[in-house]
């Protein structure tokens, strides 16, 4: 009867993780590669499992000590080391991001829809007035022409290569509305001077000095509402008016005051 060799015996014993192995192990020998020769280049991709992104850092960090020993300046070294584990932190740290901040947007626009849909029957005072709110809201969504995240890119004049990153610095720093409308991000076309490539300035002091207890969709209806200070709507006014359009809206949303 033959004997298994003691390989054969891990292999048997080790199957369910031999995979996981394997991978780090083949990431250790391309790191020594890049040691030796100098350079190296490998194509990978980083699955769903977590695992997989702390294989890679190990296999970094492995580098370092025969990297110093090679000596400064001419093969990676510990700090590379470091600063790639770095950038791949910060890398998964914003493909996170971008991915829960997507499934929020969604679920926000699916729940609007269960209210619309679901509980138009509900006798609650205060579910009444949660489906008024979000009806008007719609209405007033439906109402505005919106651009997209590439569209207001263009608009701008920005680089298309990554809309939503650069759309959502905007919203950060309070420069600009931004609603969504069937899980997208959406800007309303009037905030856009098209012509400047730019966006009205004045949107963000009324933004700063929006009240807690307003939401954006209530500045959005503001802005888009006949006012009596103007021939038209105050957002017809944000570019050649803006001053008058602080001051009617500083007197909007003024606390009203009773003897």
């Amino acid at each position: 009867m033959a004997t298994a060799s003691p390989i054969d015996k891990e292999s048997s014993a080790d199957a369910a993780g031999r995979g996981k192995r394997r991978t780090f192990y083949a990431s250790q020998r391309l790191a020594a590669a890049a040691i030796d020769n100098g350079s190296i280049t490998v194509d990978f991709s980083i699955g769903q499992d977590s695992g997989n992104l702390v294989i890679l850092k190990d296999a970094l960090l492995a580098v370092a000590p025969k990297a110093a020993a090679k000596g400064p300046g001419k093969k990676p070294s510990e700090a590379t080391a470091k600063l790639l584990v770095a950038i791949l932190e910060k890398v998964a740290e914003r493909f996170l991001s971008n991915a829960l901040s997507t499934e929020f947007d969604k679920l926000v626009s699916e729940y609007r829809v269960m209210l619309r849909e679901n509980l138009a029957k509900g006798d609650d005072a205060q579910l009444k007035a949660a489906l008024n709110r979000a009806r008007l809201q719609e209405r007033i969504l439906a109402s505005t022409q919106m651009a997209d995240q590439a569209e207001a890119c263009e608009l701008l004049g920005l680089s298309g290569a990554n809309p939503s990153a650069t759309m959502k610095r905007k919203v950060e720093k309070r420069e600009l509305l931004r609603f969504t409308v069937d899980g997208r991000a959406a800007y309303p076309l009037l905030q856009f001077d098209v012509e400047g490539r730019r966006i009205y300035p004045v949107l963000s002091r009324i933004i700063a000095e929006t009240p807690e207890h307003w939401s954006d969709f209530r500045v959005l209806h503001w802005l888009t509402r006949p006012h009596l200070d103007f021939d038209d709507t105050p957002a017809a006014a944000l570019g050649s008016d803006p001053e008058a359009v602080i001051a009617a809206f500083e007197r909007e949303i003024e606390p009203e005051v009773h003897g």
